[in-house]
């Protein structure tokens, strides 16, 4: 991108008034510290697929987030699902200060009130941040709260190499046969000796 952060995050609501112009169904709301200065706060939004394309979606839905870099800090918050094809389908996105539960909060009500299809039984996957923990299953009551294994994986102690391997083969197993083989490792450790 050219010119300064001021003036893209000016030039925001011009943006996204130009997408709905191309996606009558895209979604935006942008909040601002006071009427007077229009102080940038945070944003959603997501574009806005018909509600047939939800249900073409497999019923997981992945929420992270990650640190903005540059002049103004923050933190993106995101939603993605798998289609048909196994390609990765963009839902939501927020840009808010920090990530807490207040912000996790605002994302996951917004993403709710516009998703098309996520009304009953689905699976969210998130890595084991505490503030999302506590937001998923008060905003979505249908849904089952999962954790990425990767992350479970990496904060197994690095002292217990065989019980991280063993963890990364029972969540890889394709069969109930494996996963009990990998899972009678994992129980079996001796944490006491270590």
């Amino acid at each position: 991108m050219r010119g300064s952060f001021e003036h893209a995050y000016q030039l925001l609501t011009s943006y996204f008034t130009e997408v709905r112009l191309v996606d009558p169904n895209f979604v935006f709301y942008i909040q601002t510290a006071s009427c007077k200065d229009k102080r940038f706060t945070r944003c959603f939004w997501c574009f806005g697929p018909p509600k047939k394309t939800y249900k073409l979606l497999r019923p997981v839905v992945v929420i992270d987030g990650t640190f903005l870099k540059g002049r103004y800090r923050g933190t993106l918050l995101t939603t993605i699902a798998i289609d048909p094809s196994n390609h990765i389908f963009l839902l939501a996105f927020s840009i808010t200060d920090l990530e807490t539960t207040k912000s996790w909060t605002y994302f996951l009500e917004m993403f709710g009130s516009n998703s098309h299809g996520y009304d009953t039984r689905f699976v969210v996957i998130s890595d084991r941040n505490p503030r999302s923990i506590n937001v998923v299953p008060k905003m979505f009551l249908f849904a089952i709260h999962t954790f990425y294994a990767f992350h479970i994986s990496k904060n197994i102690k690095t002292t217990l190499k065989s019980t991280r391997i063993a963890f990364r083969m029972v969540a890889e197993a394709l069969t109930s046969i494996d996963f009990d083989k990998h899972m009678n490792v994992i129980q079996n450790t001796d944490l006491v000796g270590l």
